[in-house]
């Protein structure tokens, strides 16, 4: 399954990830779970908040990258609100 070496699956997403020249839409968080930036959201400091969901499958080549489930171990939630593990977060 799915390790934490993202951007082993294909010479794409290696770049997304490493690319330092602008701030990039996909990340690996602190909780070791990849991310891709959604979207902003308005917050009460000068710059807007970013809206991360969890990707499970490689936008380059479709390789399975994590599960619903690995996700919610890493990040540790358990939320009832979100029955499907699949939750956002804002950064």
């Amino acid at each position: 399954m799915a390790g934490t070496n993202f951007g082993s699956c294909c010479e794409e997403l290696k770049e997304a990830l490493e690319g330092g020249d602008f701030e990039p839409l996909i990340t690996v968080g602190s909780d070791q779970v990849i991310y891709m930036t959604v979207g902003l959201v308005d917050l009460e400091e000068d710059e807007p908040g970013l809206v991360d969901h969890p990707l499970f499958f490689c936008p380059f080549c479709g390789t399975k990258l994590q599960t619903p489930e690995e996700v919610r171990a890493k990040s540790g939630a358990g939320d009832e609100d979100d029955e499907d593990g699949e939750g956002e977060k804002t950064s």
